[in-house]
């Protein structure tokens, strides 16, 4: 049984990146763990990661203000007591500030610690996104949706409807059309220290061209 870790910046994040594939990580019987790094909007964080068979993890920043320094300190605390085999994050561009620094200072824990790194997409922040790794999430999609509507009361109606929402549904089935399916979240693979390859997800079957 493999040990994922999927670190983010505010409890909505991974349900918007991945949640579809947080659900399926948990059918295929691995171990996943999902940090909120920012602990001042967790209403419903715990139940609708629970839902998608996932454990909740939490630290208590607060939104706009994370301290680097600090938050690697607590995220290789993490690491050295969950030892995760898979770490996913936040894209390295974003126009959030949160999200820019939880995936610098995931990714370079992760490095330190040689694990494999999959960053994932949040459509409103994430700049230039690029991927080379696409997940059919067409049989978890109803459980991403019902894991968002567990946290909805952390958010202004409004908000929620026109913004969260939205950024549920529309990318994965944007996604879904790009890869061939009916729904998909997509990452960019971060190289592989074992073996050494940069591009590894990038080989192609050429009797597939």
């Amino acid at each position: 049984m493999r040990k994922i870790l999927v670190t983010s910046a505010h409890s909505d994040d991974p349900v918007i990146g991945m949640g579809g594939t947080i659900r399926k990580l948990a059918l295929n019987r691995d171990q996943v763990y999902v940090l909120s790094v920012c602990g001042d909007r967790i209403h419903g964080f715990k139940d609708a990661i629970a839902m998608l068979g996932a454990e909740p993890v939490y630290f208590d920043y607060l939104y706009g203000k994370i301290e680097e320094n600090s938050l690697f300190s607590d995220l290789k605390e993490l690491f050295e007591k969950l030892n995760p085999d898979v770490v996913f994050t936040h894209w390295h561009s974003e126009i959030l500030y949160d999200h820019e620094i939880v995936s610098q200072q995931t990714v370079k824990v992760a490095r330190r610690f040689e694990r494999e790194i999959y960053l994932f997409e949040i459509p409103a922040s994430s700049i230039d996104f690029d991927f080379d790794v696409a997940i059919d999430i067409t049989d978890s999609f109803q459980y991403k949706k019902m894991a968002i509507e567990l946290m909805k009361n952390a958010f202004d109606e409004r908000v929620f409807v026109k913004e969260i929402m939205p950024s549920i549904i529309y990318p994965a089935g944007f996604r879904g059309i790009q890869v061939g399916c009916e729904f998909a979240e997509v990452f960019k693979h971060c190289g592989s220290r074992f073996p050494l390859s940069p591009f590894r997800k990038k080989l192609i079957d050429i009797a597939q061209i």
